[in-house]
C-alpha cells in the first residue's frame, strides 16, 4: 500500500500516537521515522481556487474555434452582430462552428475572457526556388506566398525540410535537415554536396500545417560550384547532365581579374542585389443598398376643453373633486370637470428617414468588404502586385539577387 506523507504539529503528536499506536517521542525522532503503511489518513488535498482551469481558445478547423474551460461551464462567444452560447462538456471543451474566417471573436467563461480568430487552412506557397551559394554545403531558398487574414495568412511560420536521396553507401550520413522561418527566404546549411535533395516548404498557421510545396535537385551542388546561381524550381523538370562551367576570362600581362556586380546591382556581401519599389493594383469601391424601415411612433394631443359634468351655485365651499369658481357679482359656483378630449398624432419621421405611407424608411449605400487579397486605403481598395520575374518580395520591396561577374582590368 502507498504511504501517505504528512507533516504533524507539536499539538497533534499525542492524537497521532493514539490513532496509530506509536509510542510518544520527540519531534526529531518522528521526523526521522518512516511512516507506517496502513495508517489513518488525517488530511486530504483538495483543488484550490488558484488551480482553476485558465480559459483558452484557438482555431481548430476552417471556421471553427475550440474553447477549453472548466467542465460543464457556460461559454459565450461574441463579435459584432454575433452572440452564441453553449455549455462545455465534461472535459471542459466547447466547439463553435460556422464562424467567419478572418473574424476575431471574444470568448467568456467563469469571469475570464480571451480572443481567437477563426481561420481557413493556409494555402500553399508558390514559386519555390533553390539557388546555390558560395558554399557547397549551403543553398538559398525563396518562395512566394499570398495569404489574407481570412484565408489563414495570420502569424505564419514556414517549416523547411531538406531530405536527401536514398543511397546504398552506408558510410554516407543521410539526415533530414529541418528549420523554421517567418520570412519567405532562408539559407539551408549542412547539406551533403554529393547528394541530391528534395526541399519542402510547408506554411503553418494556428490551425496547423497547410499543403507543402517541393522542389527536387537534379544535379548536386558540388557539380554546380563553377556555375553561378543555378536554380531548381518547384516545377518538375527532366534530369539533365551538369552544365559545363563557363571559363573565366584569363588575364593577360598587365591586367588583372576583378569581380564586380552587374550594372544596376549593388554589392551585398558576396552577392549583388537590385531592388524595385512595390507596384500596386487599385480597385474602386463597390456598394450595396441597405433599406431600413421603422414602425410609426405617436404622441398624444388635446383636441378641446374639459367638459363641465356638474355645476351649482355656492357660498364658499365645494364638495371634494369640484372647483370653486368666483364670478364676482354673478356669484360663486362649484363645478366638476371631465377629462379633456385627446387624439393620437403620428410623429414626424426621424432624421434621415421619410414617411412612405406605411412606415418610416431610409435607403443607404453601404461600402462592401474589400475583395480577397485587397485592403482599404481610405479611398479605394489596393493590393500589392506579385514580384516581377527574377525578383522576390522581402516584405518591404522587390529584390533580385545575383553573383558578381569576372572583369579583366588593367593591373
Amino acid at each position: 500500500m502507498k504511504t501517505k506523507l504528512f507533516t504533524a504539529t507539536a499539538s497533534s503528536l499525542i492524537t497521532l500516537a493514539a490513532l496509530t499506536g506509536i509510542t510518544a517521542m520527540t519531534m526529531g525522532s518522528i521526523a526521522a521515522t518512516e511512516p507506517t503503511p496502513g495508517g489513518v489518513v488525517i488530511a486530504q488535498g483538495t483543488i484550490s481556487d488558484a488551480q482553476e482551469v485558465k480559459l483558452h481558445a484557438a482555431p481548430t478547423k476552417p471556421g471553427q474555434i475550440t474553447v477549453t474551460t472548466q467542465a460543464n461551464a457556460q461559454v459565450s462567444l461574441r463579435a459584432k452582430g454575433v452572440k452564441q452560447s453553449q455549455k462545455a462538456d465534461s472535459a471542459g471543451i466547447a466547439v463553435f462552428t460556422k464562424l467567419t474566417a478572418g473574424e476575431t471573436y471574444t470568448l467568456y467563461s467563469l469571469g475570464q475572457s480571451t480572443q481567437a480568430t477563426a481561420l481557413n487552412t493556409v494555402t500553399p506557397a508558390t514559386d519555390l526556388t533553390v539557388v546555390t551559394t558560395t558554399l557547397a554545403d549551403s543553398v538559398a531558398l525563396s518562395w512566394k506566398h499570398t495569404n489574407t487574414k481570412a484565408t489563414g495568412g495570420t502569424n505564419l511560420n514556414y517549416r523547411i525540410t531538406a531530405t536527401p536521396e536514398k543511397t546504398s553507401d552506408t558510410t554516407t550520413i543521410s539526415v533530414t535537415i529541418n528549420t523554421e522561418t517567418t520570412a519567405t527566404a532562408t539559407i539551408v546549411s549542412g547539406i551533403n554536396p554529393d547528394l541530391l535533395y528534395t526541399f519542402t516548404v510547408t506554411p503553418v498557421n494556428a490551425m496547423g500545417p497547410g499543403k507543402s510545396t517541393t522542389a527536387a535537385m537534379s544535379v548536386t551542388t558540388r557539380s554546380l560550384m563553377a556555375v553561378k546561381d543555378q536554380p531548381f524550381t518547384s516545377q518538375k523538370v527532366a534530369e539533365v547532365p551538369a552544365p559545363t562551367p563557363t571559363p573565366e576570362p584569363a588575364p593577360t600581362p598587365g591586367t588583372k581579374t576583378i569581380y564586380v556586380c552587374p550594372t544596376g546591382f549593388t554589392e551585398s556581401g558576396s552577392n549583388c542585389t537590385k531592388t524595385l519599389p512595390y507596384t500596386f493594383t487599385y480597385t474602386p469601391y463597390t456598394y450595396r443598398t441597405v433599406v431600413t424601415n421603422l414602425a410609426y411612433t405617436y404622441h398624444t394631443v388635446t383636441t378641446g376643453p374639459m367638459p363641465i359634468l356638474d355645476s351649482f351655485e355656492t357660498q364658499n365651499v365645494c364638495p371634494s373633486g369640484y372647483n370653486l369658481e368666483d364670478y364676482g357679482v354673478n356669484g360663486k359656483f362649484c363645478r366638476l370637470y371631465g377629462p379633456a378630449p385627446t387624439a393620437q398624432v403620428k410623429d414626424s419621421a426621424p432624421a434621415g428617414f421619410t414617411d412612405n405611407g406605411s412606415n418610416y424608411t431610409k435607403s443607404e449605400q453601404i461600402k462592401n468588404n474589400p475583395p480577397s487579397g485587397y485592403t482599404d486605403n481610405g479611398t479605394q481598395w489596393v493590393t500589392t502586385n506579385p514580384a516581377p520575374t527574377g525578383y522576390t518580395d522581402n516584405g518591404t520591396e522587390y529584390v533580385a539577387t545575383t553573383s558578381k561577374e569576372a572583369k579583366v582590368v588593367p593591373a
